[in-house]
């Protein structure tokens, strides 16, 4: 039908030509007026914006859902000072497969407070990533690699939060951010004298271990080992293996999570088990420097069976002090290192134990000196620097590690 009707109109308009062109001029320029107004003001929209087919509105701009309020957990994580220069990493575009990482599926109510998360018996920590303060940390460790190079090697160890390793698989980005990310972006600034142990990958292949406790936002000792293993590849040792070691266990643990759910009924019903491993050696001794300046001797670890449900993490290495050395008489090459941490360190150190004749710990948070004066005085050949996440992106807790370097 619509070829004879425009043949038809054609065998008219050459009879009519003359009379009937001005209607034809009309005619375009109604229709080229239409086509305009199409493209500058309706399917495109202004400048070339696409404007959503249907009538539909556009979603709103999730970049800053990310920002979420974090306050102190435990000793060592709060809500970024300078948070207005947060800027979340792009989720992860990829899901966790199981061909990949082992999966984990949680069930049970979900709540949110303040900076954790609760899914049924286990926390999370909310977690985004702040590039001013990452930047200050690898300049730390790269100011302290500079000034000590040709006298000691320096070493960053960087940990995810739970929340970036053991959530379950539905759950992962958002206001957990992408902590693969983030390790990335922090390694990425680091120096090449600077040896880098980024955990991502080592954790993630361990997820559906017990590598983190569920009331605590800590590792645990497992946890702590893989790291162990990973730090004794890249400095070229050997390290133990687990049946090496004896374990002791010490039930009845609610840690930070527990403490920021409001003491949630479902996690108080389950508390974790504290978990510690003691060095090979059994010779080697403690002594640590507390916040009065006291030296007191002490266990690398220590029976925790009787303390509070909230403090049984302090059975590794006396807990947090400023200054802590560690001997081993049955080390006799006179090797030392110098671990400069927060409280995850202190899962960590007891299997460092067997390899060195002096341990220095050395907690930024509390210890006022200066870290190079103090590797060069006592002969420091490894510095070990150890800082998880949440830690990392405190402006208050990375100024005081500026501090020292």
């Amino acid at each position: 039908m619509r070829t004879s009707n425009y043949r038809g109109s054609r065998r008219r308009r050459r009879r009519r030509r003359r009379s009937n062109l001005p209607q034809l001029v009309f005619c375009v320029v109604i229709l080229l007026g239409m086509v305009a107004g199409l493209y500058f003001g309706g399917v495109i929209g202004k400048r070339g914006e696409r404007t959503p087919p249907n009538n539909q509105e556009e979603p709103a701009n999730t970049q800053n859902t990310e920002n979420a309020q974090n306050t102190e957990n435990a000793e060592n994580t709060g809500t970024p000072d300078n948070a207005e220069n947060t800027e979340p990493l792009p989720p992860e575009v990829t899901p966790v497969q199981p061909d990949d990482y082992p999966p984990i599926h949680l069930e049970g109510e979900e709540q949110q407070y303040d900076a954790v998360y609760r899914i049924g018996d286990t926390g999370f920590e909310m977690y985004t990533y702040v590039p001013s303060t990452a930047e200050k940390y690898a300049s730390a460790v790269n100011k302290a690699a500079d000034d000590l190079k040709g006298k000691a090697k320096v070493y960053a160890i960087t940990v995810p939060l739970s929340s970036g390793i053991t959530l379950p698989d539905e759950k992962k980005g958002g206001i957990f951010g992408n902590q693969k990310g983030a390790e990335e972006e922090i390694t990425s600034m680091l120096d090449d004298n600077v040896k880098v142990i980024p955990l991502y990958e080592t954790l993630m292949h361990h997820r559906d271990e017990y590598i983190y406790y569920r009331t605590d936002h800590h590792w645990t000792a497992l946890g702590a080992y893989y790291g162990y293993r990973d730090f004794c590849q890249a400095k070229g040792i050997t390290p133990h293996e687990l049946s090496d070691y004896w374990k002791e266990e010490f039930p009845g643990f609610l840690g930070s999570f527990y403490r920021d759910t409001d003491k949630n009924e479902t996690m108080g019903a389950n508390p974790d088990v504290l978990e510690a491993y003691h060095p090979v050696s059994k010779n080697a001794s403690l002594d640590f420097t507390d916040y009065s300046g006291q030296t007191i001797h002490w266990k690398v670890i220590f029976d925790v069976s009787n303390y509070d449900a909230d403090m049984k993490y302090n059975a590794f290495v006396a807990g947090d002090n400023p200054y802590t050395i560690i001997t081993n008489p049955d080390v006799t090459d006179d090797s030392s290192c110098v671990v400069v941490k927060e409280s995850f360190g202190n899962a960590l150190v007891p299997f460092l134990v067997d390899h060195y004749s002096t341990i220095y710990m050395l907690d930024y948070r509390y210890w006022d000196g200066n870290l190079q004066s103090f590797v060069k005085n006592n002969g420091v050949q490894d510095v070990i620097f150890i800082n998880n996440l949440s830690a990392i992106r405190s402006s208050y807790l990375i100024g005081k590690l500026l501090g020292i370097v």
